[in-house]
């Protein structure tokens, strides 16, 4: 019969099983699960959350119901808020790696961009990294960014666009993507930039 340090390394999958659902497989709890694989010299890497059931989605709310966290009013060290970031997203990038970054709020806000909703954007790291470090400081994505933030406008914040859209057989690479606001890129839809270019060029034929 296995014992639980064997049933834990059996279970443990990098990148596909988290700490938790192996606690929740082998009776024990997730701390135990990482000293356990630590001790056998696995490496610890983020794996993939399981959806939530609807049921469990209404469970969390109701609890959050009126709760603030435990942050608001907070001034936290910058260094806490790079590695609260770190822990979050479903990147294995290291804290002192965002750190570089030093406008945390757009280093966010480039966050939110890509969430994991319905796999749109891919769970790669080295992926990850290029994109930050692509348009952290790119031009058109600073000009939209400025414009927009503060002003609750949505018809003015950034919204990434396929430059050959995903319809066309458009990929994620960074080089296919770019920002538009999403006015631009709701009016954009499916057309290839050139397409969207000449349509730009005699916009007056298309409004009353």
């Amino acid at each position: 019969m296995k014992t639980i340090e064997e049933k834990i390394i059996a279970e443990y999958k990098p990148h596909q099983t988290t700490l938790r659902e192996v606690a929740r497989i082998v009776g024990t709890d997730h701390h135990r699960v990482k000293r356990v694989l630590i001790a056998n010299g696995i490496k610890v890497v983020k794996g993939k959350r399981g959806e939530f059931t609807e049921e469990h989605k209404r469970n969390i709310s109701r609890a959050c119901k009126g709760r603030t966290t435990w942050s608001k009013g907070k001034n936290m060290p910058k260094e806490s808020l790079y590695k609260n970031m770190a822990a979050h997203i479903r990147f294995n990038v290291a804290s002192e790696w965002l750190s570089q970054f030093e406008d945390i709020e757009k280093l966010k806000f480039l966050n939110s961009c890509i969430t994991s909703r319905g796999g749109r954007y891919p769970d790669d790291s080295k992926w990850y990294m290029s994109y930050i470090q692509n348009f952290y400081n790119e031009p058109q994505f600073n000009m939209l960014y400025e414009r927009w933030f503060g002003t609750n406008d949505k018809y003015l914040r950034p919204t990434i666009d396929h430059i050959n859209p995903k319809a066309n057989g458009g990929k994620n690479e960074i080089d296919n993507l770019q920002f538009l606001t999403w006015f631009e890129n709701r009016a954009k839809n499916d057309m290839s930039q050139n397409e969207w270019d000449k349509l730009k060029s005699n916009i007056k034929d298309y409004l009353i």
